[in-house]
């Protein structure tokens, strides 16, 4: 049951990520979501230590356990999205446009996919870049209050 709501988690993780502006929560204990090792298919656990350490803004561990799961799993398109978002977050565009190039291959554009690279040309600066994915995005999610969010980024720069 946890793996099949895998997607939907990542989904929001990664959306939430993109999102600035989130300090004031509590950060949380990485582990503290973590099911049983027993009751996970071994090959999630580098992706939800991931996922945790991302939400935590561990982005260095996040990227360290995405990094596992895309060498282990190098099909798997949400490590691949986690990686390049970590990589953003630690200003390493060079390696995060080579993540991307690789997610578009793997899942092609998504809402999460378009979301996150307009928020790697806004980190970027470049905002006709990012404004085009941030639009592509909300065509396909209009009431996405990430996508909504990130269009104001833009905007108000």
């Amino acid at each position: 049951m946890f793996i099949r709501a895998l997607p939907a988690i990542f989904l929001a993780l990664v959306l939430a990520g993109c999102v600035v502006g989130q300090k004031g929560v509590a950060p949380r204990n990485p582990h503290a979501s973590l099911p049983a090792a027993s009751r996970l298919d071994p090959s999630q656990v580098d992706l939800v230590k991931a996922q945790n350490h991302f939400r935590n803004e561990d982005y260095g561990l996040a990227e360290t356990y995405f990094r596992k799961a895309v060498e282990r799993y190098p099909n798997n398109g949400d490590a691949w999205v986690g990686l390049a978002a970590s990589y953003d977050r630690l200003r390493r565009f060079d390696l995060a446009e080579r993540a991307y190039r690789v997610v578009v291959q793997k899942v092609g554009y998504t809402v999460t996919v378009h979301n996150n690279l307009g928020y790697h040309h806004y980190l970027r600066g470049n905002m006709t870049k990012a404004r085009k994915h941030f639009d592509a995005a909300h065509e396909m999610e209009p009431k996405n209050p990430y996508i909504l969010n990130n269009l104001k980024l833009v905007d108000a720069s």
